[in-house]
């Protein structure tokens, strides 16, 4: 990410976030977070393929595990992290921000997930 858009994105943050998130990548050498960036990458290139899928099927279903495991392997200590990314994302689709390195997905890839997850926590699976 540039710093411009660092600087972008972290006006959704306390400086405490801020240095949670520094934390968290201290875990990563230049070689992991290039890794996990990729299995994102891949992850929402998958996501844009179903996105006309039923969001309790099996294939929704897998993604939106996917998803969460990998929030957590990155943030799973993080609750309150996972939130405000959330409500950050969301903040920015609405200021009409849908591209750049901060915002790798736009509104409908998030309705898409949130959609499936509320199904699994509802369903169990």
């Amino acid at each position: 990410m540039t710093e411009d858009a660092k600087k972008s994105w972290a006006k959704h943050y306390t400086e405490s976030e801020m240095k949670e998130f520094e934390e968290i990548g201290k875990k990563y050498t230049p070689e992991s977070m290039e890794a996990y960036q990729k299995k994102w990458a891949a992850l929402i290139d998958e996501v844009k393929t179903h996105l006309k899928d039923d969001p309790a099927g099996e294939a929704a279903q897998s993604l939106a595990r996917r998803w969460k495991e990998l929030l957590n392997e990155a943030y799973g200590g993080h609750p309150g992290l996972q939130k405000k990314i959330s409500t950050a994302y969301q903040a920015e689709w609405k200021a009409g921000n849908t591209s750049g390195p901060a915002r790798p997905f736009g509104p409908e890839i998030w309705d898409f997930i949130r959609r499936a997850m509320e199904i699994s926590k509802t369903t169990g699976q």
